[in-house]
């Protein structure tokens, strides 16, 4: 038996309601909100696409949610302005530390080097004459006892023991003065030991609290950068309240219209200022 036809109401009712799904899965695919990620706190904040809006409220709504994602990216940096703060006195102790480093090593060098080199040389210049004086005499005694005991003058022997009375009294004399030496530079190892540990904990500060300040600059200008995209974002919702749903939107209304939002980019800019170095 033959099935009868359907009739033409129906038929343009099952069409318009393909029309129907089909315009409500392209409005979900064009619909693209926009992320707000806080720098400070990693939390990410989701605007829903103005065009998507399908009432003033809506959009409302929106701008609201930009402005207290605005607020609360501002209230985070608060946490890097005590980072900078505590970064920058570190820093302060760093140089401090750096250049009291560099006073006492100048007069590390002016008052134990210098005078430990000069007298090392003197040293050296008189252990260079002991050992000249030395082998002359080495040498005038294996000649003196190359000689058949008859043909020694005792007035060489007595000369050559004076000399080695002589020699013995300078060996003496330098041995001791090795040991000032020795106890002198065993004291200036200990001073450059401290010095170069002084010179490293300021280095490491330093290099810390460097890190640290280029850290909250990025944070920072993570910060300003993400409020000013909510303001562009409540900006365009305002845009689209006028245009699309004819809503009289006042001027000068609203958290990015407010002194509260001007200070808080003085704010901000005023400490991307500072940290511009970095």
């Amino acid at each position: 038996m033959r099935k009868a036809e359907p009739s033409k109401p129906a038929a343009m009712k099952k069409y318009f309601i393909l029309i129907v799904f089909s315009g409500l899965f392209y409005t979900s695919l064009r619909a693209q909100p926009v992320t707000v990620p806080d720098p400070v706190s990693n939390k990410v904040y989701t605007l829903p696409d103005p065009g998507a809006a399908q009432t003033a409220a809506e959009l409302q709504s929106a701008i609201t949610t930009a402005e207290t994602a605005a607020r609360a990216l501002y209230a985070g940096s608060e946490s890097q302005k005590t980072n900078m703060t505590t970064a920058e006195s570190d820093q302060a102790k760093a140089f401090a530390i750096k250049n009291a480093n560099i006073t006492a090593t100048n007069n590390f060098n002016k008052n134990d080097v210098i005078p430990y080199k000069q007298d090392m040389d003197n040293y050296n210049a008189a252990g260079a004459k002991y050992s000249d004086l030395l082998s002359h005499y080495n040498k005038a005694v294996l000649a003196n006892n190359a000689l058949a005991a008859k043909d020694r003058k005792a007035t060489t022997v007595a000369a050559l023991n004076n000399q080695k009375i002589e020699i013995d009294l300078q060996s003496a004399q330098l041995s001791k003065w090795k040991d000032k030496l020795d106890a002198a530079k065993a004291k200036l190892d200990v001073k450059n030991a401290a010095l170069q540990k002084q010179q490293q904990k300021g280095d490491a500060l330093e290099q810390s609290s460097t890190a640290k300040l280029k850290a909250c600059k990025i944070k920072l200008k993570g910060v300003l950068d993400q409020i000013v995209v909510c303001a562009a974002y409540a900006e365009k919702c305002r845009a689209l309240l006028t245009s699309k749903f004819k809503v009289d939107v006042a001027v000068n209304t609203g958290y990015f219209n407010s002194p509260e939002y001007k200070n808080a980019l003085v704010d901000l800019n005023a400490l991307m200022d500072k940290l511009k170095s970095y």
